[in-house]
């Protein structure tokens, strides 16, 4: 009976793991894992007080409307990479390389059109893999 048990609740949880999805961000041949954002005090902290992002990895915001929505880097403790994607998963600007506020008053990042969604990468990803200005992205589980 306790064999029974346990391969019910591995296959269970098998079957529950299998049809999980990462939500990924993917752009031409790589992805980035993202950690996906939308409630107002999750907007609001962001990747303050964290240490890093793994390799990889990013955080995706979903905002209610389109707008230059701003991003500072207060209580950061590494630079980032800064994309601004519109509502149809384009690229409408690039900050490369923000650095993490040191000191107060910490600058604002704007970008010079709206933006539906933000994502946040590892300084120097959006170089290294050739991110830029008008591509498209591919929004997966999100």
């Amino acid at each position: 009976m306790k064999l029974l048990v346990f391969l019910f609740t591995f296959l269970f949880i098998s079957v529950c793991h299998a049809d999980s999805v990462v939500p990924q961000v993917c752009h031409l041949d790589n992805c980035v894992a993202v950690e996906v954002v939308a409630k107002q005090a999750d907007l609001e902290r962001g990747l303050m007080f964290r240490t890093g992002l793994g390799q990889d990895k990013g955080m995706f915001f979903i905002f209610a409307v389109d707008d230059k929505q701003q991003f500072w880097m207060k209580n950061m403790h590494f630079n980032l990479d800064i994309l601004w994607i519109s509502v149809d998963d384009r690229i409408v600007y690039i900050g490369r390389d923000i650095p993490a506020c040191t000191s107060d008053p910490c600058p604002v990042y704007t970008p010079d059109k709206p933006a539906r969604y933000v994502l946040e990468l590892n300084s120097g990803y959006t170089a290294s893999h050739h991110w830029k200005v008008g591509d498209k992205l591919d929004l997966r589980g999100i």
